[in-house]
């Protein structure tokens, strides 16, 4: 129900704690002071939703005395190493020091001994002793606002968390503005609003998937609306000065490499099996056959290909290595409705093989109901791949077919349905008889 801090204050001295903490409750700012104890430390899980982190530089006695950095850093990387999520984004540090000579010292040491999944994109600095007594609020939201400002592509990350979080809140409230104003008491409103969520549900996927699964049922009427918030609310002046200051290079975008290309294109396009709930049924989902599965009984049966044969036919590849290296996979398709409505019957699975991005092909033979994907980055494979789906090798599966399969990944939605449109369209293609005179 409660989303973690975002704006985290961590000072060993109370006093100074508190006062910091004065100067972020006069502006109004989200924020968490922790007050750090040697003896115990600080509650480690506060830190995992951080964006700013206010850090005193020293949070031991003694370390102020020494020119050492590695005590006061080793105290701080040890905190964050147990305290961060790699998965909750980005944070930026900045530090409540008296020290500032030390912060350069401080943030190659950090740079260099902290986890790289756990760094923050940035160590910036401010002396607390400027902050101290009095109302500072003001003098504090335009310092931090300074700093940032060194990089503006930090800002702009932020920025856009923002504008994401106004998005939901006005999703939220148009919700909340369904419930008429004489269902605005005490009893009515809670009541009107099950209502309204068990609608949207029902609708979305059906009665008997939304009873399985309300929290996915609801989602799946609000995610439309939110983002359609997110692409087309007002943007401030302020907000489009920030954009425009940290994208500069739009005119002339840098060259890729072949690895960098993929990782692109692997956060728009791919949702990694370790980040989600995913089974092979999902739809989207990608999942590598078992050898059971590869045995050429199996195959012919439900190809009426032999597996062995496949990389240098089906998929033409033309070298040895990459012939060896492929890997067969299918891809879970069909129509989201179904999908969504948990429709009964058979699953409907695509053969595909996962190959080296670069790998050479016979581009004269390739097959016109094949998809090859962009590169990517996929979980297991140590350079580049491509996906290559043959939508004319589609086949249906009951779930006893595929229980215990392991799914390696989920295709996201535009990048899925650009397959399945391919296959709806080779599959529909019509033919005439015509006759041609022999070519001149």
């Amino acid at each position: 129900m409660f989303t973690p801090a975002r704006y985290i204050v961590i000072d060993d001295n109370a006093d100074e704690l508190k006062q910091l903490a004065d100067s972020l409750q006069e502006i109004g700012a989200p924020f968490l002071a922790l007050h750090y104890d040697e003896a115990v430390g600080i509650v480690e899980k506060h830190l995992r939703g951080v964006r700013l982190l206010f850090l005193d530089l020293h949070l031991t006695r003694g370390a102020e005395a020494s020119d050492n950095i590695a005590p006061a850093a080793g105290v701080i990387i040890s905190m964050l190493e147990n305290g961060i999520s790699p998965t909750a984004g980005p944070y930026i540090i900045i530090l409540w020091t008296k020290h500032k000579r030390q912060k350069e010292a401080f943030e190659s040491y950090i740079m260099d001994n902290l986890d790289p999944a756990k760094r923050p994109i940035a160590v910036l600095s401010l002396d607390k002793n400027e902050y101290m007594g009095g109302r500072k609020g003001d003098k504090l939201t335009a310092d931090v606002g300074k700093v940032i400002e060194t990089d503006p592509r930090l800002r702009a990350l932020l920025d856009w968390e923002t504008e994401v979080l106004k998005a939901a809140g006005s999703t939220l409230s148009e919700i909340g503005g369904l419930v008429a104003d004489k269902d605005r008491t005490a009893a009515g409103f809670s009541k009107r609003l099950d209502e309204i969520l068990s609608l949207l549900a029902h609708e979305a996927v059906g009665k008997n998937n939304a009873k399985n699964d309300p929290y996915s049922a609801v989602n799946a009427a609000l995610m439309p609306i939110l983002s359609d918030r997110i692409a087309n609310q007002r943007v401030s002046p302020e907000s489009n000065a920030i954009w425009k200051a940290a994208a500069t290079k739009i005119n002339k975008v840098p060259t890729l490499s072949l690895e960098d290309a993929a990782k692109l294109n692997s956060m728009l396009h791919l949702a990694k099996a370790s980040s989600e709930e995913l089974t092979p049924g999902a739809w989207g989902a990608v999942t590598l056959l078992p050898d059971a599965e590869l045995a050429e009984d199996v195959m012919m049966r439900r190809f009426a290909l032999p597996a062995g044969p496949m990389s240098a036919g089906t998929f033409c590849l033309t070298e040895e290595a990459d012939q060896v290296s492929a890997k067969l996979c299918v891809l879970r398709v069909g129509a989201s409705c179904d999908y969504a409505q948990s429709r009964k019957g058979p699953v409907p699975f695509v053969l595909g093989a996962i190959v080296r991005a670069d790998a050479p092909r016979k581009d004269g033979f390739l097959p016109m109901a094949e998809f090859a994907t962009p590169a990517l980055m996929v979980d297991g494979f140590e350079t580049p791949v491509k996906m290559i789906f043959n939508t004319h090798l589609q086949i249906t599966l009951v779930p006893a077919d595929f229980d215990g399969w392991e799914p390696l990944c989920r295709l996201r939605e535009s990048l899925l349905m650009q397959i399945t449109t391919h296959g709806a369209r080779h599959a529909t293609r019509p033919a005439i008889i015509s006759f041609r005179p022999p070519q001149a």
